[in-house]
């Protein structure tokens, strides 16, 4: 399965536990193309980083599922949208890893540039009594929630009103869906401009397409993508 490319999203951690930010039973209590943007994170950064620090609580102790597991047992080359770190915590190797949406287990200064620049947040050392300041310490920011352009950290999650760039793989990424003779999309609702643009990649170069999704996004029906109807584990656990 060398030639194979694997595009996860929030479907595939749902049966870890986790839920997925869209649909019924997603997270999002507001809309989140002004929830999380990087504007929010300058006016309202209290508010921004107590979501994401409960973002954190909700995935931390989330264990990887059978789909995980066989992905990186076989050495699949895996893009994920998913920051909830259980790609790694599957012990995926990290040359066949792409994290295209950040993890939510680190942090970086503000105009970092290379992902040397990551550090673990440490999320789970703030006392919840002392929430917000306490989250204002771990990422540099002044106690009046102001932000120190040389200083100040933010989670290492790309947000909606940014750019896909290097500190999130985006290059290599294309490159590795250019290599591939098949790319599977699994768990992923194609709302997101990665997904969209892969997907006109993957038929405009006639590459085998597949689908893998109990309940498919409409927006991925196209003669030559084939759907299938099942869960990532039931998948995995027959076609790797």
């Amino acid at each position: 399965m060398k030639n194979t490319v694997v595009i996860t999203g929030a479907g595939v951690s749902v049966e870890s536990g986790i839920q997925p930010f869209r649909g019924k039973n997603g997270i999002w209590n507001e809309n989140p193309t002004e929830m999380a943007t990087y504007q929010n994170f300058r006016t309202n950064t209290g508010s921004f980083l107590q979501w994401y620090y409960h973002r954190f609580v909700s995935c931390k102790d989330a264990l990887p599922n059978k789909a995980h597991k066989i992905l990186a047992t076989k050495n699949i080359k895996v893009i994920t949208q998913n920051i909830d770190n259980l790609h790694i915590k599957a012990k995926h190797p990290l040359e066949n890893l792409i994290e295209i949406h950040g993890n939510i287990n680190y942090k970086r200064r503000i105009h970092a540039q290379y992902r040397e620049e990551l550090a673990l947040a440490n999320w789970d050392t703030v006392d919840e009594n002392n929430l917000e300041q306490e989250l204002f310490e771990l990422f540099h920011i002044h106690s009046n929630g102001s932000i120190d352009e040389n200083k100040s950290e933010r989670p290492h999650i790309l947000l909606f009103d940014e750019y896909y760039t290097e500190l999130y793989q985006y290059e290599e990424a294309h490159q590795w869906m250019d290599e591939a003779d098949t790319i599977i999309f699994m768990g992923t609702s194609n709302s997101v401009g990665f997904t969209y643009g892969a997907l006109q990649m993957a038929i405009n170069n006639g590459k085998k397409t597949m689908v893998v999704d109990p309940n498919p996004a409409p927006s991925f029906n196209h003669p030559s993508v084939e759907i299938i109807r099942e869960t990532a584990t039931d998948f995995c656990s027959s076609f790797f």
